[in-house]
């Protein structure tokens, strides 16, 4: 299976909190340039965390993508990387849209063991693993895809 861990598009700050911030127009055109590159991957599903920029990114990437687009409540910013593993599909090429620091993290914990190992991600950017099955250490980085 393929595992396509993406961070949400620049966000605004003027938000009356943080799961409420919407993607800028520059952040909706970095999504929208790192989904292109992506098409090649084969992604079915995008599951995106509930927090709007991380929904606004999964919508963006699902319609490019012609996929479906699902919210997954445990990967929004300081989720545990370790419970987000028990929920990932077993199978299937995945994209999660998400945020920083659980993005490092999770990739951290897949490829490496560890969740203090994880690159990091700027926005937009959108790590491609392949593993088996999800677990700790069980995945390989393939690449970084970056908007520009």
């Amino acid at each position: 299976m393929k595992l396509i861990i993406m961070r949400h598009g620049q966000a605004s700050w003027s938000a009356p909190s943080d799961q409420e911030r919407p993607l800028t127009e520059v952040g909706q055109n970095e999504v929208l340039k790192t989904a292109n590159k992506l098409q090649h991957l084969g992604i079915t599903r995008v599951l995106a965390s509930p927090y709007l920029r991380a929904q606004q990114t999964g919508r963006i990437v699902a319609e490019t993508l012609e996929c479906t687009l699902e919210t997954l409540d445990c990967i929004t910013p300081d989720d545990n990387p370790v419970a987000v593993i028990s929920e990932l599909p077993e199978q299937g090429n995945i994209l999660l849209a998400s945020h920083m620091p659980l993005v490092s993290a999770l990739t951290g914990l897949l490829c490496d063991g560890a969740v203090h190992e994880g690159p990091g991600f700027m926005t937009a950017n959108a790590a491609v693993l392949e593993m088996d099955i999800p677990g700790p250490g069980l995945a390989r980085f393939q690449e970084m895809i970056h908007p520009q």
